[in-house]
């Protein structure tokens, strides 16, 4: 485990009041519909709605997984317990929460032993932060800025609509996509997660990189005739 990694375990373990590792109920919890994923991918757009800075996005976390884990636990001790375990530290990027909190209500279905969905949970919070920086910041917000600057600068009133659009496209696309594929894949996915953060973190760091500079040297070419067409 990184030292990241292992800082933000020992954050959660530090907030956490389990005293037991393991659910009374160990029978295999209720499947989740497809209408119950939507839901959470839905709720989990308050993630950070009672944001704080000793548990960070904890509250709306737990909001977002509160209904699923309503229909997995009928007994009411467990349901205490998860809700107490999903009361930990947590913080990750609020774009991709969806996926795990996808994993996470597949293992609480499957009654795992809460220090292992514990583990799960912070092993899966950097890396998906890095993720999420390196693709929504660094390379699709500056794409479709880019394109809906360009449109406005002309006068457009398709600017900033194209940019919203473009924008929450990919967004809600991958909020509501991942929370599928985290809770069908289940544990499965995390090191599919772990194979590839590195190298796609790169590569999406590069390309951002890349279309800012691009549009900097458009930006500053443009004002060069402008102030040359001036001059004459």
């Amino acid at each position: 485990m990184s030292e990241k990694a292992e800082r933000m375990l020992n954050k959660a373990q530090e907030s956490s009041k389990l005293d037991c590792d393991e659910y009374q109920d160990q029978s295999l919890g209720e499947a989740l519909t497809r209408d119950d994923i939507n839901k959470m991918a839905i709720r989990s757009l308050a993630l950070q709605a009672s944001f704080n800075y000793e548990r960070m996005q904890a509250a709306g976390w737990l909001y977002g997984l509160n209904p699923g884990l309503r229909k997995i636990h009928k007994n009411d001790t467990d349901m205490s317990r998860s809700m107490q375990l999903h009361m930990e530290f947590f913080n990750t990027h609020p774009f991709l929460v969806s996926f795990i909190m996808g994993v996470v209500l597949a293992m609480e279905r499957s009654k795992e032993r809460l220090s292992v969905i514990r583990a799960i949970k912070v092993a899966m919070m950097g890396p998906l932060g890095g993720i999420g920086d390196a693709l929504f910041w660094l390379t699709l917000l500056p794409i479709c800025a880019a394109l809906g600057v360009s449109l406005a600068m002309e006068g457009s009133i398709m600017g900033p609509i194209l940019f919203l659009l473009l924008f929450n496209a990919v967004h809600f696309g991958l909020r509501f996509g991942l929370a599928h594929y985290g809770y069908n894949a289940g544990s499965r996915a995390i090191s599919a997660l772990k194979e590839h953060t590195q190298k796609f973190s790169h590569a999406a760091t590069i390309v951002g990189l890349t279309v800012v500079g691009g549009w900097v040297d458009c930006y500053l070419r443009s004002v060069a005739d402008d102030c040359g067409g001036g001059s004459r």
